[in-house]
């Protein structure tokens, strides 16, 4: 560590922490280690059945906060909340977005946030293009793996998996490699982006969040990096499995509930996003690859068919929000002072 400590030095930073019924040993690992490197922490709860402010570390540690919503409103609602909180306060200058489950290697927040400045003198000196976000490098709980990237190859989208060197990859530039699209969890973003491009569609509820919000910022003239050597231990989908035939290939797998919204999401984000013709064939190939598999091979495949036949008609409809499985009406999400007008 250098001479000043990581919350010193990344004081201006606070941690956006989304909760809906998280599991305790989880949060009480992913706190503390975020009250180690950032300068303050606000957790969102989704209305979780369980109290979480029992969860909150103690002996008055006041650089951490609990906002409490009464019930669900998904995960773009809740980030928008906790970043307009942090966005209040005049010693935020970064807010840093991360699931309940992840997990941040030590010193991830500072290269983070050594990253930017760089970007920003880079920019200033070289390029004008500024960045609208920087990522770690998301390892699998589970696996120990590095997850691959989405990069822009030639025009069209690809998954790309860094080099053991990242100097050796002509897409890592001397912040970090530009990438399409960044999770949220784990990611930077300068106060100042927040102001100009908004935050998340809060009427996405869940699923495609993240996406949108980086495509609105690429469409904006921004870019995206992924830091090598900042790393977040995260988990993706609720188990994962690898298609042996297909090398390293792995499928995230969640539940048919999720089915709905990504199929739903998608189709409102081709309509909420300006993109080249490639990243709609991309998208729309994506969902058929998405049916076929889960289909052919996933599990409970008769709910599945039913999600996402239902996702397709609410996405052609521009039907949103928090959808309610009993009547299979959608319940509306209303705007926070962060969502993108339009």
């Amino acid at each position: 560590m250098s001479a000043s400590s990581d919350p010193d030095f990344c004081r201006d930073v606070c941690a956006v922490v989304v909760t809906y019924n998280p599991e305790p040993d989880s949060l009480a690992a992913l706190l503390p280690a975020l009250l180690a490197q950032v300068g303050h922490v606000i957790v969102v709860d989704n209305g979780s059945a369980i109290d979480v402010n029992r969860l909150l570390p103690g002996g008055g540690e006041d650089r951490i906060e609990l906002v409490r919503n009464d019930r669900n409103l998904g995960v773009a609602a809740a980030q928008n909340a906790g970043a307009a909180r942090a966005m209040a306060t005049s010693a935020c200058q970064y807010v840093m977005f991360t699931d309940q489950d992840s997990l941040p290697a030590p010193h991830m927040v500072r290269r983070l946030r050594e990253a930017l400045l760089k970007a920003d003198r880079l920019a200033t000196l070289q390029d004008p293009t500024q960045v609208a976000a920087a990522g770690p490098q998301s390892v699998d709980i589970r696996t120990g793996e590095a997850s691959v990237l989405i990069v822009e190859q030639w025009g069209w989208p690809g998954r790309w998996l860094p080099p053991e060197r990242p100097s050796s990859s002509p897409l890592h530039g001397a912040a970090g490699y530009d990438v399409s699209f960044l999770i949220a969890s784990g990611s930077m973003v300068p106060v100042s982006v927040l102001r100009t491009i908004r935050g998340m569609r809060s009427n996405y509820f869940i699923d495609h969040v993240d996406t949108e919000w980086c495509l609105r910022a690429r469409a904006a003239g921004y870019r995206l990096l992924v830091v090598p050597e900042a790393r977040l231990h995260h988990r993706l989908g609720d188990s994962v499995k690898r298609l042996s035939p297909f090398g390293r290939r792995r499928v995230f797998y969640h539940s048919p509930l999720r089915d709905y919204y990504m199929f739903r999401n998608t189709l409102l984000m081709l309509r909420d996003v300006p993109m080249p013709i490639t990243w709609r064939l991309h998208f729309l190939i994506r969902l058929l690859e998405f049916a076929g598999y889960f289909l052919m091979f996933g599990d409970q495949r008769g709910q599945r068919l039913a999600h996402m036949w239902l996702g397709i008609q609410h996405g052609l409809r521009r039907v949103s929000g928090r959808l309610d499985t009993t009547t299979r009406l959608c319940e509306a999400i209303s705007a926070t002072e962060l969502d993108p007008v339009g």
